[in-house]
């Protein structure tokens, strides 16, 4: 409900903008503001919808989780508090190199869209003077270059998903370790080390769900 009550007031908002843009400079492209009306503004739903509630789990899970920890075995806590942050660290870093990706991958889109416009609306112009096949080469290679930008977006979404899952596997992997060793040495229960590795997942599960969730919503931040 929330996100359908954003876009359809940065809809009315964009119509309204565009009306005004449109009767003072008549040259406005009609092709970008089609776009950030359909495409652009349906693209938050995946930030209202996906991103939003998951950043919310992404604070009280981890939380609770090391709260739960600190009753059963302090090193494990100690842990899983120094490299939880890590991952936040890492999710920014990423994050500035995909917005980038994102925007230029959208400014290819609005180049294809302002394109495609001027050839249908110009097409009998363009018949008339033997220039249609041309363009065709045009769209073409504008069409290229978007497929370009969606695939250095797609490969910094994967490269990011896979140094987060091994951050977060590396840090399960040292509690996991710690609790064996003093669990052979008698210095924890078996019950309290169980739990301690069927919890220390669940804190990094919700942050690198987080950043999953940040790649599907930035094309709609973008827009």
């Amino acid at each position: 409900r929330a996100s359908a009550r954003v876009k359809s007031e940065l809809r009315s908002a964009l119509v309204a903008a565009a009306a005004r843009d449109a009767a003072a400079d008549p040259s406005t492209s009609r092709a970008e503001v089609a776009n950030l009306a359909v495409r652009g503004l349906d693209a938050l739903d995946a930030w209202f919808v996906q991103y939003l509630p998951q950043l919310v789990l992404s604070v009280v899970v981890p939380a609770a989780v090391l709260a739960r920890l600190g009753t059963l075995d302090l090193t494990s806590t100690v842990i899983v508090a120094v490299t939880l942050p890590l991952i936040p660290i890492f999710m920014i870093l990423i994050g500035r190199t995909t917005e980038a990706a994102n925007a230029k991958r959208w400014r290819a889109l609005a180049v294809l869209s302002h394109h495609f416009l001027d050839v249908v609306t110009g097409m009998e112009t363009l018949k008339a003077f033997g220039r249609a096949d041309a363009q065709a080469d045009l769209v073409r290679d504008s069409t290229d270059r978007y497929r370009r930008a969606t695939m250095r977006t797609l490969r910094v979404a994967f490269l990011s998903s896979f140094a987060l899952e091994v951050l977060a596997t590396l840090s399960v992997a040292l509690v996991a370790v710690s609790v064996g060793l003093r669990l052979l040495d008698s210095e924890i229960s078996f019950r309290a080390a169980l739990t301690v590795l069927v919890l220390a997942p669940e804190a990094y599960l919700p942050l690198r769900a987080v950043g999953a969730r940040y790649h599907a919503a930035a094309e709609g931040v973008a827009a």
